[in-house]
């Protein structure tokens, strides 16, 4: 009688759900056959999309804080070329498994971002909802006037993406650390941004404290 394959370690498996993301591109795929006129480069567009994500956790009731952050990019391409000269910065606050099943994260905040959103001017260009066997997923997407996507999107785990839209490439030297939002510690584990920061993750500057928002973030930006 053949055995039944065991089941790897949670760890294992959560890795493998947030893996199965669907493909981020296409919060912008289509922004490239007719690309906008750039607004930030690319080390310029960090600050506002993170003051993007602390807005967004600033309306947030109760918020129980993000497990980690991501920086990365993607290529930004035309017709299947990449676009040379140019990527997409994305970044990607996670929460954890267990909040991300919540009714408050996967149902509320949804509703909380789509009014915040829509009353800040912002596009709503996705709102859909897909049922399967053990849950309801929904995906919300805003596009800013700036060109700056942002994506809740609450499946196994419920993630808040920010995309920058197409901008032009800087050089890695160039780009500065921006203390991450929702109660992730600033250069901690789960603080994933060190593959630009080859010598260190620079922490000198205090995080941004979701708890207790300030009326602006410029000064922590």
């Amino acid at each position: 009688m053949s055995r039944r394959p065991r089941p790897g370690p949670p760890w294992r498996r959560a890795l493998a759900a947030l893996a199965a993301l669907p493909p981020v591109r296409s919060i912008v795929e289509n922004l490239m056959d007719n690309p906008p006129e750039p607004q930030y480069t690319q080390a310029e567009a960090y600050a506002p999309m993170e003051a993007a994500a602390a807005d967004a956790v600033a309306v947030l009731p109760d918020f129980p804080g993000f497990k980690e952050r991501i920086w990365g990019e993607l290529p930004a391409t035309r017709n299947g070329i990449d676009v040379q000269g140019f990527t997409i910065v994305e970044i990607t606050y996670v929460f954890s498994l267990p909040d991300s099943g919540t009714p408050l994260v996967r149902e509320t905040y949804l509703d909380v971002l789509r009014e915040h959103w829509t009353a800040l001017g912002y596009t709503i260009t996705r709102d859909a909802v897909k049922e399967k066997p053990d849950r309801i997923d929904r995906s919300l997407v805003a596009i800013r006037p700036d060109g700056i996507a942002l994506w809740y999107w609450a499946s196994g785990y419920t993630v808040l993406r920010v995309q920058s839209g197409p901008v032009t490439a800087s050089e890695p030297g160039t780009i500065e650390y921006v203390p991450p939002t929702g109660g992730v510690r600033a250069g901690g584990r789960y603080d994933k941004v060190g593959k630009y920061f080859p010598e260190g993750i620079p922490v000198d500057r205090d995080a941004v404290d979701p708890f207790d928002s300030p009326d602006s973030y410029e000064d922590s930006l």
